[in-house]
C-alpha cells in the first residue's frame, strides 16, 4: 500500500510539473492553460472577446483588470492584420476557450527594459494571468453594431428634440436641478439597484454640444454600451448616474463647470455646455 501511495504522489507530481512546463504558442510564447475546459466556445481571428488580465514583472503587479473597472473588450486581430509585434495575449486567447483562465510568459526585450523601473531591470519575463470571460463571434458582432446603430438614430432624433424643448422652456416639471447645477429629465428611472459610487456600469449614451447640437461621441457607433465606473467620469456625469436606477434612461445638461471646464476634450471646445442621453443596462 505504501508503494503504491508513493507511486501515485510521484505521478501527481510528474504530471503537475509537464502542466507547469506548458506549450509553445504559434509566435513562441510560453502558454499554460490552468483549467483546460474541454467545451466552450473558443475565439477565432476577427472576433471580440471579453478578458480580465493580470501583468507582472517579477512579483511586482503591473496592471490589472480585476483591480481598474473589470474586463475589457478585445478585438482579435486577423490573420492578415497581424502587427509586427505580436501580443501574447492574442496567442494565448486562441488557446483558450470561454471560462478558461491561463497564463502566458513573455521575455522583455530591451525595449520593454527601458520602461520599467530601475528595480525591475535585471528581470528576463513578464507575465500575464489570463482569463477569458466571453466570446463574440464576427457575425454576432456585425449584427449587434447594426442594431446598435439603428437604435442610435432614433436618439439622436430624441436628443435633439430634447434640446429644443429645452431651449424653449417646454419641458416644465419634467426638467429637474440639483444643488451642483446639473440638470435632468427622467425618462425612465430604472427597476434595477440604485447606481453608487465604485460600481461598474455597462452605459449607452449619446452626447451633444448644447450651444448647437453637434454630436461629440456616442457609444452607439461603436456597437453598444461602455462599461463605466462610477466615479471617474466628468463630475456631472458622476453625479447623474447615481440618480439613476439600472435600466434607467435619463438625459443630462451638464454645465461646463461639472463637465471639462476650460479644458478642450477631443471635439468638445473649451466651456463647452453638454447634454447626454444616457441609459443604463441592468
Amino acid at each position: 500500500m505504501r508503494n503504491l501511495l508513493l507511486a501515485v504522489f510521484g505521478l501527481a507530481l510528474l504530471l503537475s510539473a509537464c502542466s507547469e512546463q506548458g506549450v509553445k504558442t504559434e509566435h513562441g510564447f510560453k502558454f499554460i492553460n490552468r483549467t483546460n475546459l474541454k467545451d466552450g466556445i473558443k475565439p477565432q481571428p476577427g472576433d471580440k472577446v471579453l478578458v480580465n488580465v493580470s501583468t507582472y514583472v517579477g512579483d511586482s503587479l503591473m496592471g490589472s483588470t480585476w483591480k481598474s473597472g473589470g474586463a475589457r473588450e478585445i478585438l482579435l486581430f486577423e490573420k492578415d492584420k497581424l502587427p509586427k509585434r505580436i501580443p501574447p495575449i492574442y496567442d494565448a486567447l486562441l488557446l483558450m476557450v470561454k471560462g478558461d483562465s491561463a497564463t502566458v510568459f513573455q521575455d522583455l526585450d530591451s525595449m520593454m527594459l527601458a520602461s520599467l523601473p530601475p528595480a525591475l531591470k535585471k528581470e528576463k519575463v513578464a507575465r500575464f494571468e489570463v482569463s477569458l470571460v466571453d466570446v463574440f463571434n464576427k457575425a454576432e458582432m456585425e449584427k449587434k453594431e447594426q442594431a446598435a446603430k439603428a437604435k442610435g438614430m432614433e436618439v439622436d432624433a430624441q436628443i435633439h428634440q430634447m434640446l429644443a424643448d429645452y431651449k424653449a422652456n417646454k419641458l416644465g416639471a419634467n426638467l429637474k436641478k440639483t444643488a451642483s447645477g446639473l440638470e435632468y429629465v427622467v425618462i425612465e428611472q430604472g427597476s434595477g439597484a440604485q447606481v453608487k459610487a465604485g460600481d461598474k456600469v455597462p452605459t449607452n449614451y449619446y452626447g451633444i454640444l448644447k450651444s448647437d447640437g453637434k454630436m461629440f461621441d456616442n457609444s452607439y457607433d461603436r456597437g453598444g454600451a461602455t462599461p463605466f465606473v462610477v466615479g471617474q467620469m466628468i463630475p456631472g456625469f458622476d453625479e447623474g448616474l447615481q440618480l439613476m436606477n439600472r435600466g434607467g434612461k435619463f438625459i443630462f445638461f451638464i454645465p461646463s463647470k461639472l463637465g471639462y471646464g476650460e479644458q478642450p476634450a477631443g471635439a468638445i471646445p473649451p466651456n463647452s455646455d453638454l447634454v447626454f442621453f444616457v441609459d443604463l443596462e441592468q
